[in-house]
């Protein structure tokens, strides 16, 4: 797992937006499914597909999701068709988890590492130095992702850098940070978080003496 999954996991979802005077802005969540739903002529001709196991025809399964909000009175309605579900925790998706502090960090856990049963640890932790209640990327100031050692041990690498972020869709401009641990592996996080921490204070400590010159 690299860290623009743990980024993607973050920063590529939009809230829900409630009306400004929103008093209680609580949303309730609820799904409808419609099996073999026929397909209305207005709709348009019927679909054809090459594959023979496609049932996108004149019949169609469609899943509609409600977003509502009792406070502001805001709905949402998404829907879609040939729709896939699935069930999962905070721990596979790499968000909901609440942040643990090291070294004066708040690290932000991504998704495991793989996509396997029995990998169930983060396989990389987004920095910030506050705790907020959704990431943004102004408050991320460091990376620390998993990696594997010579002898195929887990080890641990770092980055810190202002400029992390291209403007290509996925962040994967962690490669060209302007600082990183390099080919000195870490054995923990804790490890990698402190490098991280050691960095940025002596970042910051450089600019305030440059100012005061």
């Amino acid at each position: 797992m690299s860290s623009s999954d743990a980024i993607a996991a973050h920063l590529e979802w939009q809230p829900f937006a409630h009306r400004a005077d929103c008093a209680k802005p609580v949303w309730e969540v609820d799904q409808q499914n419609e099996n073999d739903k026929r397909r209305l002529r207005r709709a348009g001709p019927e679909h054809s597909c090459p594959n023979e196991e496609c049932g996108h025809r004149g019949h169609y399964d469609r899943i509609t999701l409600r977003v509502l909000c009792r406070s502001c009175g805001t709905v949402h309605l998404i829907s879609g068709e040939e729709y896939t579900t699935q069930t999962t925790t905070t721990v596979r998706t790499g968000y909901g988890q609440p942040p643990k502090r090291v070294a004066g960090l708040w690290l932000y856990p991504g998704p495991p590492m793989l996509d396997l049963r029995g990998y169930d640890s983060p396989g990389a932790y987004l920095c910030s130095r506050q705790k907020v209640d959704r990431l943004s990327e102004a408050d991320i100031v460091g990376v620390v992702t998993e990696g594997r050692g010579k002898r195929g041990g887990t080890v641990w690498h770092a980055a810190v850098g202002p400029d992390f972020f291209p403007p290509s869709r996925g962040f994967s401009g962690y490669a060209t940070w302007a600082k990183n641990s390099g080919e000195k592996p870490f054995t923990s996080v804790a490890a990698a978080a402190k490098w991280v921490a050691a960095e940025l204070d002596a970042a910051a400590a450089e600019t305030k003496e440059d100012q005061e010159q």
